[in-house]
């Protein structure tokens, strides 16, 4: 064992007699389910269905998106003698998940359970493979969880982990520790990256060949929606432009509401926060202004008089990006978010503006910087005058058609001989 694994399975082990105060910590807070704590600890877990299973594991929203996306592709290609069983950090993204398994008509042939990831703690990691003997384990972008790594490798279970990122600064911080992060980076069978700088440091790190097909959020469709409320809500909307704040994190409201200030009367803002947990957080700064604010989440709704819309539920997405004349993406002046996906947006034809930081989408934003509909600002003074953006144009809406194609069809048969390994095939 190297030193690095020694060290942060002896944390990890210590840490483990206080993930209750932890935990109920991040409950009272809104970031835990009270009643989920147990799969936080991988004790009295749902029963393990029969068969063939694959484990999906995503850190929140949009690597859910992600993975879910896979299974869609999985079952279109004739796959669906399997169950899934996906976990998850955030509750945002097990409602999400949740949804999707309940509503999504293509999930309706296999059995999709979802679960909150078990803290990985070597007891937590074993009970959780011990349960659900997955015959394949699948990770998304940055997940990399030693102890479950490690399980999985001793159980000769195959693990892939697809559309990895790390940023130059993640890279550096695992170049210190080079002989565990080879352990830890072989565990996984086939790793694919998203971008040429992730490509680049996981080979150097794991001394093997890494694939990049391209980033496979290209690949996902625009979000759903609602078409009654959508018509009932342009309806309300009448002629107003709407500005979009969406998937914002703290300080990008209080930049948001600076821009809007210098907007003509007749804008309509709607803020969704990229965590609607922050609901009350984003409410108390709005209600220090003199505009008219209506709440989602406590029935709120738009009328002639309203000037903020505060966006706080879950799986609408859909609808606020329809709604919207230009998007401001959060994630771009938050620190160490690194941005958000603008694909979602850009499908559906609305510019968009976000922050100069977008080093988790490095080479997406390098693709579409200088394209009309996608545009980077330094400030709240730069967004406002930004507004309204031109809409997208043919070039940029050509790149993203291009772009759709490629990585997830790479993807699906670099998966293929560990599908055929663990027994899942069509």
């Amino acid at each position: 064992m190297t030193l690095g694994l020694y060290l942060y399975k002896a944390i990890t082990t210590l840490m483990t007699p206080f993930l209750g105060v932890f935990f109920r910590g991040r409950v009272r807070s809104g970031k835990e389910t009270k009643g989920r704590l147990n799969e936080r600890r991988a004790v009295s877990l749902q029963e393990r269905p029969e068969g063939s299973l694959i484990w999906l594991h995503a850190a929140s929203v949009g690597e859910s998106q992600l993975l879910l996306e896979l299974i869609r592709r999985f079952i279109r290609e004739g796959l669906n003698e399997f169950s899934v069983v996906m976990t998850c950090q955030t509750k945002t993204a097990a409602h999400l998940i949740a949804e999707a398994f309940s509503n999504d008509l293509e999930f309706r042939e296999i059995s999709g359970i979802q679960q909150m990831a078990p803290f990985d703690s070597a007891g937590a990691s074993k009970r959780f493979i011990k349960h659900w003997k997955p015959d394949l384990a699948i990770f998304a972008e940055g997940e990399i969880w030693p102890n479950l790594l490690l399980q999985l490798h001793a159980q000769m279970i195959p693990a892939a982990l697809i559309n990895a990122r790390m940023t130059e600064n993640s890279i550096k911080g695992w170049m210190r520790w080079r002989k565990t992060a080879r352990r830890i980076f072989n565990s996984f069978d086939l790793m694919i990256a998203a971008d040429v700088q992730t490509r680049t440091g996981l080979e150097a790190l794991s001394e093997s060949q890494v694939a990049n097909p391209g980033n496979l959020k290209s690949a996902l469709p625009a979000p759903a929606v609602d078409e009654t409320k959508l018509h009932a809500l342009r309806d309300a909307i009448g002629g107003k432009k709407v500005l979009l704040a969406a998937s914002t994190h703290a300080g990008e409201e209080a930049l948001a509401l600076d821009a809007f200030m210098r907007l003509p009367e007749d804008t309509l803002m709607i803020i969704a926060p990229r965590h609607p947990e922050r609901g009350d957080e984003v409410d108390a700064l709005l209600s220090c202004t003199r505009y008219a604010i209506a709440r989602r989440s406590e029935g709120g709704t738009v009328t002639d008089e309203t000037n903020i819309f505060l966006a706080d539920t879950m799986g609408e997405m859909g609808l606020w990006y329809r709604l919207a004349d230009t998007v401001y993406l959060g994630g771009g002046h938050a620190p160490g978010v690194g941005g958000h996906n603008p694909l979602e947006a850009l499908r559906l034809g609305k510019p968009i503006v976000t922050g100069p930081s977008l080093f988790n989408f490095k080479d997406l934003s390098e693709r579409l910087s200088g394209h009309q509909g996608f545009a980077i600002v330094d400030d709240a003074e730069g967004l406002a005058d930004a507004f309204p953006a031109p809409p997208v144009s043919a070039e940029l809406s050509q790149i993203l058609e291009e772009d759709a194609l490629g990585p997830m069809a790479t993807t699906l048969d670099l998966l293929q001989p560990l599908r055929k390994r663990a027994g899942i095939v069509s």
